[in-house]
């Protein structure tokens, strides 16, 4: 009787409309699943673009060398012989290039006493000459470390030390 109303109770027809509801699931959940790899694979990722060399060498540690024993100069100023005793420390990011300041130190310690024995004592005693002469050991060391390196690298050069008498 429940076939004479047109109520169909479980036939073979509801079977075959559960395998297709499977089928339709399963291939929804693979096609979600590899659209969100497929957005992940593309558009997402660090969230910060590659470094370069310098941007890498800029966040590196600096590495400072001291050049000891200080350096001491004598100057003749109105007939009195004055002293200036320096001391520095080197900086770089670059390992390599505080190697090649140590290898090369008698090269870069002559050079440095004859830019000091160089220089004013007058001028010396200002905060602009000093600024000079430190932008000028700069200049002279990294001249030596690409003459003998064919690289620079020493960004600055530190006085810890600097007496005038």
């Amino acid at each position: 009787m429940a076939d004479d109303d047109g109520l169909d109770i479980g036939g073979e027809s509801e079977k075959s409309g559960g395998k297709k509801k499977l089928i339709i699931i399963i291939a929804l959940v693979a096609l979600l699943g590899g659209g969100a790899a497929a957005y992940f694979l593309l558009f997402s990722g660090s969230g910060e673009p590659e470094m370069s060399e310098e941007e890498m060498l800029d966040k590196a540690p600096s590495i400072y060398l001291s050049l000891d024993p200080a350096f001491t100069i004598d100057f003749m100023v109105d007939g009195r012989q004055r002293y200036v005793q320096l001391s520095m420390t080197v900086k770089s990011k670059r390992a390599e290039q505080i190697d090649a300041v140590t290898l090369h130190m008698p090269l870069i310690r002559n050079s440095l006493v004859l830019l000091f024995s160089s220089q004013s004592f007058t001028e010396l005693q200002t905060e602009q000459g000093k600024i000079a002469l430190k932008q000028a050991s700069v200049d002279v060391i990294n001249g030596i470390l690409e003459q003998e390196t064919d690289l620079g690298g020493i960004d600055n050069v530190l006085f810890t030390n600097f007496v005038m008498q």
